[in-house]
């Protein structure tokens, strides 16, 4: 069992100082507790976690481009994916851009050759939803940049952003980027999990998103709640109990019920760079049906550690449509070692899914969320 160590006090926007005025527009506003809108159940909510010290959730903005200030000084890229997207199916990725900051985000090409930030943006586009961790600096401007390289180039993507989150030497934003035509944000249901007891060195960063249906089909689209994690590559021990990876599975189940009150969203996919092995989840392995995906693959550069993964309840999630796999940079972009290690030390992981929504192959309900392994963060 875990101490409650969550949200003692209610949290403002993480937004609450506006950025600076750039191409990207903020639709979100500055300050916004549990979810889209306070629902009847989400206002007794609201009051039952500021009475009992609940979770408090802070508000990101959303990246979209304006055209008429759209400005990338460099050369576009063409966005030639491996294989066209399918249309009855969904690639979600998760991706660690190692220190994708300033420097990074102005290099094109560098002295060994590869176009970074160009192949950033080719990667990125494979894919309708990517998760990305470690972005560096205070204003998103790294990510802004690759949002204004992808649409010029001819894409059709946005992003959500979180405040920089952890100590002043090692800050990092979270982003979830989507491509427009084929997934959408659910208006104002992203937020950052305030962790005010500090159990975490990053908090979850955390967003729902509904699949876009082409005209006739007569099908449900999927819809999702996606957590996006990084945790502190000291403090993933499964076999304590407070550690980040055991407590991602408090998270986890606090998060599930919350949307699940709010909206009734039943599909949850948790990915990330968890700084641990398949074998080395913890708690989280112990969530009935709950899988990670990635299986054994290797997702580092040097394929040697599988610290990525995309991970969901197989007991609800069905929209899994079985394949999944990485980019890797060397076998797939022909880049050198050396290129590659300008990109990233980490691979991007993926997994298909269903573009239309699937029954559960479980009822769920708030009380069949909880788990008796973990306490709830109230």
């Amino acid at each position: 069992m875990f101490s409650d160590g969550f949200g003692k006090e209610a949290g403002v926007g993480l937004f609450s100082k506006r950025r600076k005025k750039s191409s990207f527009k903020s639709s979100l506003p500055v300050l916004r507790w549990f979810g889209p809108g306070v629902t009847s159940v989400g206002a007794l909510y609201a009051i039952y976690a500021l009475l009992t010290g609940g979770w408090s959730f802070s508000a990101l903005d959303d990246i979209l481009p304006e055209q008429s200030e759209a400005t990338f000084r460099g050369e576009t890229v063409t966005l030639d994916q491996m294989q066209p997207l399918p249309e009855d199916k969904i690639l979600v990725a998760t991706f660690n851009i190692e220190n994708f900051g300033d420097k990074k985000s102005d290099t094109r090409v560098n002295e060994h050759g590869v176009d970074v930030m160009g192949t950033l943006a080719q990667i990125i586009s494979r894919f309708d939803l990517v998760a990305i961790q470690e972005i560096r600096g205070k204003d998103g401007a790294a990510l802004e940049k690759l949002i204004r390289l992808l649409n010029e180039s001819g894409g059709t993507f946005a992003a959500t952003i979180s405040d920089p989150i952890g100590n002043d030497d090692r800050r990092e934003s979270y982003a979830f980027v989507y491509n427009r035509t084929r997934i959408r944000l659910v208006p104002g249901s992203a937020y950052v999990v305030l962790d005010s007891g500090e159990r975490m060195y990053r908090e979850p960063m955390v967003a729902t998103f509904q699949t876009i249906v082409p005209p006739g089909i007569n099908q449900a689209p999927f819809q999702f709640t996606a957590i996006n994690v990084h945790t502190d590559p000291d403090k993933v021990d499964p076999n304590d109990q407070e550690s980040e990876i055991n407590i991602l599975a408090s998270v986890f189940h606090r998060v599930r019920k919350f949307e699940f009150n709010e909206r009734l969203e039943d599909d949850f996919i948790l990915l990330g760079d968890l700084n641990a092995g398949p074998d080395h989840l913890g708690q989280l392995s112990k969530i009935n049906g709950m899988i990670s995906l990635a299986g054994d693959i290797k997702t580092n550069i040097s394929r040697s550690k599988t610290n990525d993964h995309i991970l969901i309840d197989r007991n609800v999630t069905a929209e899994y449509a079985g394949r999944k796999g990485v980019v890797s940079f060397t076998d797939d972009l022909a880049l050198t070692p050396e290129q590659a290690d300008s990109i990233s030390d980490h691979l991007p992981l993926w997994a298909e899914f269903s573009r239309f929504e699937a029954p559960s192959a479980t009822t769920t309900s708030p009380s069949s969320i909880a788990s008796s392994r973990t306490r709830e963060i109230q």
